[in-house]
């Protein structure tokens, strides 16, 4: 008797574009139907107004999972800097201030940092999924530290001032498949992966 594969539905919980485009990229090889919020329209929005990366990935997953029925992925990305105690941290989007862009944030720790020695940081995702097995964190972290100034007009966010462990050129600067199997995201993704396989062909 043959049996017929029905891969399985997730939807990330973001509208943003470049967000649900990398993580597609990322989860182009597990056994899944992926999609983003664009496919409901009318999901509730969700304010990121926890206290950690977790929480608030947690918040994206369980409002998707609860509207839509399918299994959920939340994320929630944070820079954070040795010399900043881990700040910008949970608030990397909102560091400038809530009415502010990429460009303002990325501007204040340039500023901030402009007499430090100790550039140090580390990029930090989390992803959440919500699912029919409750709710499960994976975990990506990416070392190195914040340049002098910016050194791409590509990226979003701070890729563009973040230099990697052991690289010249900012994460904006790498191409997309590099940054795909360094970043954090990537890394997240790859745990993600191995856990979707797993539990599939149990």
């Amino acid at each position: 008797m043959t049996s017929v594969f029905s891969p399985l539905k997730l939807v990330l919980a973001t509208r943003n574009t470049h967000k649900a485009t990398e993580l597609k990229l990322l989860l182009a090889s597990a056994s899944a139907d992926v999609m983003d919020l664009s496919a409901f329209p009318d999901a509730p929005s969700v304010d990121e107004t926890a206290s950690s990366l977790e929480e608030n990935a947690a918040l994206k997953a369980l409002s998707a999972y609860d509207y839509t029925g399918l299994w959920a992925l939340g994320d929630d990305t944070g820079l954070c800097i040795d010399a900043f105690n881990g700040q910008p941290g949970v608030r990397s989007a909102r560091f400038a201030g809530t009415n502010k862009d990429d460009l303002d944030n990325r501007t204040l720790v340039l500023q901030m940092l402009a007499k430090e020695t100790n550039r140090r940081a580390q990029f930090i995702t989390i992803l959440a999924l919500a699912y029919s097995g409750g709710l499960k964190y994976f975990r990506g972290c990416l070392s190195g530290h914040i340049a002098t100034s910016e050194m791409s007009t590509k990226g979003f966010g701070y890729e563009s001032i973040f230099v990697p462990e052991g690289s010249k050129i900012s994460l904006a600067q790498l191409s997309r498949e590099e940054k795909n199997k360094i970043s954090h995201r990537g890394r997240s993704a790859a745990k993600l992966l191995e856990f979707l396989n797993e539990i599939q062909t149990q």
